[in-house]
């Protein structure tokens, strides 16, 4: 029998927060961690709005010396490790059988176009001999191990915006084949840059202030949802085996139960219309987890606030739950904190063990009218809700999905 996966810590930095408490706090008032960009011209851009992290200082975790070695990503990934191994209360841990698992999709973006620029301005010769450790993206788990000296498995899994979620679930499957005893898992993000602000502007992927205000343009499942908003961040959960959390008493803070992952082998970037994908991930989470739909009691969905995304997602959900969805609450982390990419996962595990755990479920916010394509229940405020299971929804360019399921403490 495979062991119950425990989750006894978790870490976060993000738009609404360097903390757990601080994020969930926000989340629950309703508030938006979205705002205009001043970090670089956006008169050429297609966009001028994103989710930053407000206020964070790299010079706690790094030296001056190595500061600027690292890309911003490396940063606040181990800013987020910092906190949830601190929350795991991780002394005495055997350091040789603890893994690292935080993933990033994007990796290091502004090293990399910093030092083609100068390259091209200056020649090869110029480029830093920092370059490659920089920009590699398994860079991130590796910085978390080498601060913690962390001696388990360690690497970095690549899904877009599915990435963490992945992680989180690969890294169960370490503990259950007994590669680690304890996983740090999770994912980052910090790919908030000229060029793929670009990129994804050029796609038509990306949203702008709505009425002039940028808090209300990320509007999952709202009749004016025009694109997602970039956002950056890093989420770390810290997984065991109940039994190993038990043996050093250690209190979990809830569990994963069940994972389930797909592609939809349909579009590089486009998700089928029937949402067949992650249909696929949802039933294959709930087979493991041994839970049927009706045990649901919370989705928080990926819901990026694409006119598309949001439809194919709802069809994917519709599938597996039927006439039951109307009734299950939903509420979408990214209306507050946009889309955090490869830390997206981790961010909304977090926000759904969160509610899991105070049995109180997040808002939507900037809803101000539901597509009516959509029969839902869009949590408008916070609501508290009897739950034992929920699920968090995660997609990713190139057809990559990824389920969990979560169940309370």
């Amino acid at each position: 029998m495979s062991p119950r996966i425990a989750i006894t810590g978790m870490g976060l930095v993000s738009p609404l927060g360097l903390d757990v408490p601080t994020y969930w706090r926000r989340l629950l008032a309703g508030e938006s961690g979205v705002s205009f960009i001043t970090d670089f011209p956006t008169d050429k851009l297609r966009t001028d709005i994103a989710a930053s992290v407000p206020g964070f200082d790299p010079s706690r975790y790094f030296p001056p010396r190595e500061r600027d070695l690292y890309g911003r990503v490396s940063r606040l990934a181990v800013a987020a490790a910092e906190e949830a191994v601190t929350n795991a209360d991780l002394d005495g841990v055997d350091r040789d059988k603890i893994g690292v698992l935080v993933s990033t999709g994007q990796g290091a973006v502004e090293i990399f176009e910093a030092q083609i620029k100068r390259s091209m301005d200056r020649g090869p010769r110029a480029v830093s001999p920092y370059f490659i450790p920089g920009v590699m993206l398994n860079a991130v788990s590796a910085l978390v191990a080498i601060r913690h000296r962390l001696k388990g498995p360690s690497f970095n899994i690549a899904s877009a915006c599915a990435t963490a979620s992945h992680s989180i679930a690969v890294g169960c499957m370490m503990i259950i084949l007994g590669d680690a005893d304890v996983v740090l898992a999770g994912g980052a993000e910090a790919a908030t840059m000229l060029n793929t602000v670009a990129g994804f502007g050029n796609a038509r992927a990306l949203a702008k202030a709505y009425q002039g205000d940028p808090k209300r343009a990320s509007r999952p499942f709202d009749v004016d949802r025009s694109g997602f908003v970039m956002g950056e961040g890093a989420g770390v959960v810290v997984l065991e085996s109940e039994e190993h959390a038990k043996r050093r008493g250690k209190r979990p803070l809830g569990y994963v139960v069940g994972w389930g992952m797909s592609s939809d082998a349909e579009h590089i970037t486009r998700p089928p219309p029937d949402g067949s994908g992650l249909r696929l991930a949802i039933e294959r989470a709930l087979a493991r987890a041994g839970i049927g739909p009706a045990d649901v009691g919370y989705i928080n969905p990926h819901a990026t606030s694409t006119p598309q995304g949001d439809i194919a997602e709802y069809q994917s959900m519709l599938q597996v739950f039927g006439d039951l969805l109307p009734k299950i609450p939903i509420s979408a982390t990214k209306s507050m904190i946009g889309h955090l990419l490869g830390a997206a996962g981790a961010a909304e595990g977090i926000a759904t063990l969160c509610s899991l755990r105070d049995q109180r479920v997040h808002p939507s916010i900037n809803v101000d009218k539901l597509d009516p394509v959509f029969n839902l229940d869009v949590v408008q405020q916070a609501r508290d809700v009897k739950m034992r299971y929920a699920i968090s929804n995660s997609a990713g360019f190139g057809g990559h999905n990824c389920v969990l399921v979560l169940e309370r403490p």
